[in-house]
């Protein structure tokens, strides 16, 4: 059953201060998670966690983040970021937790869905430092574990730091189109 988007955006209104953006980066492409980034929306500081596959990337340490939350904001989420957090650390993610998927709400709302296109499109700005390093973030990932290469890892991370900082702005220009 698909629900209407105006429930989505009463969840969203209901819960989003008690919600966390994530995104998560694989090792290779369907391998094990390399960073999880999370995003706790609040004004003033910018509150990112990333964990880090061989260094925090813990089920006590997600455990700890996820306790208290209410929902989660995700792109494209509901079809890799938590069904994958689920498999590789069972049972961290609260139960029946509802997920808000801004790439299908995207969808149903005949959005472009590329995720930079729909940020240049309402104005969620990126670092350009940045903004070309998905194509190759499973490399730095590579680069890092190969050769722990500090430079590799900071990049894929900030790069993950974009991508889930981002999910909140994105996800109030969205619901803002949701009558």
């Amino acid at each position: 059953m698909v629900l209407p988007l105006f429930h989505w955006k009463e969840l969203y209104l209901k819960f989003k201060h008690e919600a966390l953006c994530i995104d998560v980066e694989a090792t290779y492409w369907d391998g094990p998670i390399s960073v999880i980034g999370v995003y706790k929306p609040k004004d003033g500081e910018i509150e990112y966690y990333s964990f880090i596959r061989g260094i925090n990337l813990t089920l006590e340490n997600l455990k700890q983040m996820f306790t208290g939350c209410k929902m989660l904001i995700t792109f494209n989420g509901t079809n890799y970021d938590v069904p994958e957090i689920e498999k590789q650390f069972p049972n961290v993610l609260p139960k029946n937790i509802p997920v808000i998927d801004l790439y299908l709400i995207a969808r149903r709302l005949e959005l472009d869905t590329n995720l930079k296109v729909l940020e240049r499109t309402l104005g969620v700005t990126r670092l350009e430092s940045v903004d070309n390093k998905r194509k190759i973030s499973t490399k730095m990932w590579k680069k890092y574990e190969e050769k722990k290469n500090q430079a590799a890892l900071k990049t894929l991370i900030e790069y993950n730091r974009q991508d889930t900082i981002n999910l909140y702005p994105l996800a109030e220009k969205i619901m803002e189109m949701i009558k």
